[in-house]
């Protein structure tokens, strides 16, 4: 069945996204919740999300909790759903010194805009590093065509850090109105604590504000090491995201 291209809604809390093209890929299919009203439960969001997502094909269930107050019923009732708290990323913001970053002796960090077929196979395999579990291969194959197809022609950048010619590792940028996201971190495991993710996302960012970013962010799990890294990098948190995910909407 031919898929037709991303669509949006704008509620009374937020946002509603979908494309078709990806119905695998969680970010590209959810509710963003901005702005709850006091009044708007659970059982009621969901039941908008669901009918957005099913209409759109998307094969799972997410929505995404953007800066909730402490005390929310709203988490509450989800977090009661779901069975557990909420898993939550913080979001972090670039605001120290670029000419500080550290140098990474020994490491090469090569700019990619334009990667061969030897390189998009080492950035599917590296896909693998995101999580405790690989993801299912018909995941990744979402994931994979989606930076080629659509960010890449926004200008979709991979800094990848090679070791004895040997690729260790790379942080992935995507910038679109003067705001950076870096979106993939990820070192190989034969290469970590040798500064990989140091070099790679250092030279992302004095990339990004070189080039006219006036931000940039990117999301991390709360107090892991990858946090207190970029917090050594010069991040801060500034605001947490939650999100409520569930395996299929059929």
């Amino acid at each position: 069945m031919a898929r037709s291209n991303p669509v949006w809604e704008r509620t009374a809390w937020g946002y509603l996204v979908a494309d078709p093209r990806f119905p695998l890929v969680w970010d590209a299919n959810h509710g963003s919740v901005l702005d709850a009203p006091p009044e708007l439960t659970g059982d009621e969001l969901r039941r908008e999300v669901m009918a957005f997502l099913r209409r759109h094909h998307a094969e799972h269930e997410h929505i995404e909790l953007w800066g909730l107050p402490t005390r929310s019923g709203l988490r509450d009732r989800l977090q009661a759903e779901l069975g557990r708290p909420l898993p939550a990323d913080a979001v972090m913001v670039f605001e120290g010194d670029p000419f500080a970053l550290p140098p990474t002796p020994g490491l090469m960090v090569d700019d990619l805009t334009d990667p061969d077929e030897e390189t998009v196979g080492w950035l599917r395999t590296a896909r693998d590093e995101f999580g405790p579990e690989p993801l299912p291969h018909h995941v990744v194959d979402q994931l994979v065509r989606r930076d080629l197809e659509v960010f890449r022609p926004l200008g979709l950048r991979w800094f990848v850090a090679t070791v004895d010619d040997e690729p260790a590792g790379y942080t992935s940028l995507l910038s679109l109105e003067r705001v950076g996201y870096l979106d993939g971190v990820v070192t190989m495991p034969a290469f970590r604590r040798r500064g990989v993710a140091s070099a790679t996302v250092s030279a992302a960012v004095r990339w990004a504000l070189a080039h006219g970013d006036e931000q940039v962010h990117l999301l991390a799990e709360p107090d892991g090491d990858p946090q207190r890294l970029y917090e050594r990098l010069g991040f801060r948190t500034r605001a947490s995201v939650e999100s409520f995910t569930r395996v299929s909407t059929r």
